[in-house]
């Protein structure tokens, strides 16, 4: 018969390596791979510039699940398929998220001329989700393993009684 004991510490070891990936390392492994894509599209940034002129536009072929890294000093009107694109930006780096295939309109609504470069990235996304998926994976190991521990030691105070 199987020590109870043992089989819960077991179990809790499981669940404990389960909360650290899902609270740990996933978002780890997303911060560095979208930390990685962001340095990868500043290298590609900086090897083009674009002039725009007042009211001009500069139209970018994009797919799902791409991002639209551009540099300006200010935000940049973006459309997407004839639609306003959500964006976020930092420090003169703004990023645009494409959830569908298209094509981008970065737009100077400015009244004077900007100079842009920009970038259509990727993220890899899988590692983290790898992560999360493990997580709940041994999660559930761990759960069952203490519930089949706790049935052996009430169990073995049933025999002992």
């Amino acid at each position: 018969m199987p020590n109870a004991r043992r089989l819960f510490t077991i179990g809790i070891v499981i669940i404990a390596v389960a909360i650290i990936l899902l609270f740990l390392v996933s978002p780890y492994v997303l911060q560095y791979t979208f930390s990685n894509s962001i340095r990868e599209a500043q290298r590609q940034i900086n090897s083009t510039v674009y002039l725009l002129l007042p009211n001009q536009s500069l139209s970018i072929e994009i797919s799902s699940g791409k991002i639209l890294v551009y540099n300006a000093t200010n935000p940049l009107k973006l459309l997407l398929n004839n639609q306003t694109l959500a964006q976020a930006g930092y420090n003169g780096t703004w990023i645009a998220p494409s959830t569908t295939n298209g094509t981008i309109s970065l737009i100077n609504n400015y009244t004077n001329q900007l100079k842009i470069g920009y970038a259509v990235v990727g993220i890899i996304l899988w590692p983290s989700y790898l992560s999360i998926i493990l997580g709940f994976l041994l999660g559930l190991v761990g759960i069952v393993v203490i519930a089949y521990a706790t049935l052996v030691s009430l169990r073995n105070r049933a025999k002992q009684k």
